[in-house]
């Protein structure tokens, strides 16, 4: 990610359970891999840190059914924390990690995938530098949650 215009240079790959030792409480933009270098998603933060705690909780009751609704269909489940759960939940299985149980998506996470951050000078920095890495279309967890997600 060099050269789009952020003077902060793009992290070497840290594991879920390294947030706390490497991850500043500031401004920036992550991106998420699985091990084999498939990237998953891109993301922002005003705190960074708090941001990827966040996702490596994947907690099973911050993704919220509506009322009438079916835990198969992704328009009936929200996220009042981390999209990545939602994103990671309607994945089913992926590398033979059960993504439907908290524990699944958590282990998934700290053993199957790594991170790469960037501290930048704003949130808007981050919103910029994200929209070009969406726009590539290389991370399948974006925007609406689907059951489409293909792993190799």
């Amino acid at each position: 990610m060099t050269g789009i215009g952020s003077s902060s240079v793009l992290t070497e790959g840290i594991r879920f359970s390294e947030i706390e030792r490497c991850v500043p409480a500031l401004p920036g933009i992550y991106e998420i891999y699985k091990i084999d270098g498939q990237s998953l998603k891109v993301g922002i933060g005003i705190n960074l840190r708090k941001r990827l705690i966040q996702h490596r909780k994947s907690r099973q009751s911050r993704l919220i059914l509506k009322t009438g609704g079916s835990w198969n269909d992704p328009a009936d489940v929200r996220s009042a924390q981390s999209i990545l759960a939602k994103h990671l939940y309607f994945a089913g299985y992926v590398d033979g990690y059960d993504l439907r149980s908290e524990a699944g998506r958590q282990a998934f996470l700290e053993e199957r995938c790594y991170i790469r951050f960037r501290v930048t000078s704003s949130r808007e920095e981050a919103r910029s530098l994200e929209r070009v890495l969406e726009a590539s279309g290389d991370f399948p967890f974006q925007g609406r949650v689907s059951r489409s997600f293909r792993h190799s």
